[in-house]
């Protein structure tokens, strides 16, 4: 008898936790400034050939400004997300000042920069962006277009 509360109670658990996903939301960073709009990319090396390296990189500061205020004193995830970039694959890597994480990230992907407690209506936070591609897909000027997502429990 024991073994089946104990199975029924298990399942009724499992059921909830099935229940209480986590609910997604872009976030309002209507407040944050990219220093310089157009970055120049370079060669990685002076040289590049088909043997070689044939990367491009630019770097570029960012100033956030994210709008929070709908979920302070609640539990959350945020998490950068890189919209795809036609042909090539663009990699960012950035550092922060220490209220993000750093990380890295990839054109069309999603990567978590938080995990805690909203304390605060708005998350400042300057990071430096360093964008990587492959100079022989590059055809023309993209622009680079990420934001950000909270993920908070019902």
């Amino acid at each position: 008898m024991r073994r089946a509360a104990l199975l029924t109670a298990l399942l009724q658990a499992a059921t909830l936790a099935g229940h209480t996903s986590a609910a997604t939301y872009r976030v309002d960073d209507t407040g944050t400034v990219v220093n310089q709009p157009v970055t120049a990319m370079k060669w990685r090396q002076l040289v590049p050939s088909r043997a070689g390296d044939n990367t491009v990189e630019g770097q570029v500061n960012v100033a956030l400004r994210l709008n929070l205020a709908s979920w302070v004193n609640r539990p959350a995830r945020i998490y950068m997300v890189l919209a795809p970039t036609e042909g090539e694959q663009l990699q960012a890597s950035w550092r922060t000042q220490g209220r993000l994480l750093p990380g890295a990230l990839r054109s069309g992907g999603r990567t978590l920069v938080y995990d805690g407690l909203v304390r605060d209506p708005f998350l400042t936070e300057t990071i430096q962006l360093s964008l990587a591609a492959d100079g022989r897909l590059l055809t023309r000027t993209q622009s680079l277009q990420f934001h950000f997502e909270i993920e908070v429990l019902p």
